[in-house]
């Protein structure tokens, strides 16, 4: 995995400057600038307006009592998006814009949920979600009384006195065991 990622390191930002290269070659050097300059203009709208967006859709899941892993995918995605536009190169703005779409999105969350299927399959099996939040019928199982009144400790009565006997009324518990004995 090391290895993958500094071969990734090095090939990533070669691969970048050689397109840049053939853009420049292409178009112009003036509109390979203008072009990176409107991707990271148009990733740095797009990262304001769609995020706040998805994540009023998020808290909308939430507030509605269902679980909100598309939204929290969704998000992820668009804002993955929007910040590989904003990284200057065309290989970091086509991902970017690939993860933008609604119809490319489906397919990476339908190859992510492949892919990690097996690794989160113990997860997905303990955890629960109802109409009432996470894990609600779990913690509602636990059983606890509340018992109104006040306990009275006998077994440090001398042999034969007589058992306390508590009334209802204004005397607190305590005066009506020392009248009592």
């Amino acid at each position: 995995m090391f290895v993958f990622l500094l071969a990734l390191l090095i090939i990533w930002p070669i691969a970048e400057l050689f397109v840049m290269i053939q853009v420049a070659n292409w178009i112009g050097f003036f509109w390979m600038l203008f072009l990176l300059f409107a991707s990271a203009v148009a990733g740095i709208l797009i990262l304001r307006h769609r995020g706040r967006a998805h994540w009023r859709r998020f808290r909308g899941a939430i507030d509605e009592r269902r679980p909100p892993a598309k939204e929290a995918f969704d998000g992820v995605m668009i804002t993955s998006g929007a910040l590989l536009l904003i990284i200057p190169g065309f290989i970091t703005s086509a991902i970017g814009l690939f993860l933008l779409f609604p119809p490319t999105r489906w397919l990476v969350r339908l190859v992510a949920l492949t892919l990690f299927a097996s690794k989160f399959k113990v997860a997905a099996t303990t955890a629960t979600w109802s109409n009432r939040g996470y894990n609600y019928y779990r913690s509602s199982r636990t059983t606890s009384y509340d018992f109104e009144g006040e306990a009275v400790d006998v077994t440090d009565r001398p042999d034969g006195a007589p058992q306390p006997q508590l009334r209802s009324g204004s005397e607190s518990s305590e005066d009506q065991i020392d009248r009592n004995t």
